[in-house]
Order: C-alpha cells, then structure tokens, then sequence
C-alpha cells in the first residue's frame, strides 16, 4: 500500500474522531497535532490529505480560542495563505474560512481605537519587530501570486485540453459512424 493511501485513509479516520468529544478532547490535548497538521497542509501533491487536514483543523478551531492560539503560534496563517492561493477549490474555501476566523479574532482581541493596529502574534514577515523582513515578505508573496498563476493557467490549459479531446473523439466517431454506413449501388 502507497504512503498516500496510507496518509489519506489516517487523515480520514482523524476526521471521524475529530467530530467525537472524546476525539477532539484528545486531540486538543496532543502538543504535536497542530504542527503536524498545519506541516500537512503543505503537501501540495496530495490535494485529498489537504482537505482532510484542512476539515480537522477547522474542526479543532471551531468555537476554541486556545486551539486557534496554537495554531497561529505553531505558524498556520502563511501556511494558509499560500494554500488559499495553490490549494484544491475545497481546501481553498477550508483555508478563507480559517482564516477568517483568525481575523475576526484579532480584531476582537485588539477592537477599534485610534493608534496603529498590529497583531499580538506575528508571523515575522513585514512586521515592524524585524526590519528588512518587509522585502522578504515581498518576495514571498509575489512567488506565491506567480506560483498560483502558473498553476491557474494549467489548469485552464488541462480543462481546454481534454474539451480538444472530447471534441475530436467524438468527431472521429461521426465520421467513422457515417462512412461506415453500407451503400447500396
């Protein structure tokens, strides 16, 4: 058996346990499982162990600020960013709504006033604690675009591709249909 069927049928199972309470406890409890996940994440071959991932994480953060606390300190929110843009259309809808959460938190954490707003956890890139990390984050960022633009146009292409394909197999099968036809002299 492949380590990718291996992978996906664990995740899946993960994904069952996570929904019990006694699952969850558990795997609130593991001081691995957040950095393991969010590594996961990363696979961007195996777009299923992606969305498995992505389903537990939402899972464990779903109504537990301290989960959410481990997550952003163990670093999901780049990891999530980039899965957002390079990820599968369902880990990408997994990856907003996460991420959505982690906004809405630190807004409710910092709330409305007057000063300059930055976030209690930072991820180190473009924050005003590490100067020259803002270039960086630059770099990273525009990579991360072109990267999802590349991957955007083959699948464009693939898509455009296997309509040629359908199109000329069924051109095929007309003509082969219509001289194959006995005619009578």
């Amino acid at each position: 058996m492949l380590v990718k069927d291996l992978s996906e049928k664990a995740l899946a199972s993960l994904g069952q346990l996570v929904v019990t309470q006694m699952g969850k406890k558990a795997m609130e409890e593991g001081s691995t499982v957040p950095k393991s996940l969010i590594e996961i994440l990363t696979w961007e071959d195996k777009p299923k162990c992606q969305e498995y991932t992505a389903y537990i994480l939402m899972v464990l953060a779903h109504q537990s600020w301290s989960q959410r606390e481990k997550m952003a300190k163990a670093g999901i929110v780049p990891v999530l960013l980039e899965v957002t843009l390079l990820g599968s259309p369902l880990v990408q809808k997994r990856a907003v709504k996460l991420l959505q959460w982690f906004k809405d938190e630190r807004n409710v954490r910092i709330g409305p006033h007057s000063c300059p707003q930055t976030s209690r956890v930072s991820s180190g890139i473009g924050s005003p604690m590490s100067p020259g990390s803002g270039e960086e984050g630059k770099k990273m960022m525009e990579n991360l675009v072109k990267q999802s633009l590349y991957k955007n146009m083959e699948m464009i292409t693939r898509r455009g591709n296997v309509d040629l394909e359908r199109e000329a197999c069924r051109l095929k099968s007309l003509i082969i249909s219509t001289s194959s036809k006995s005619l009578t002299y």
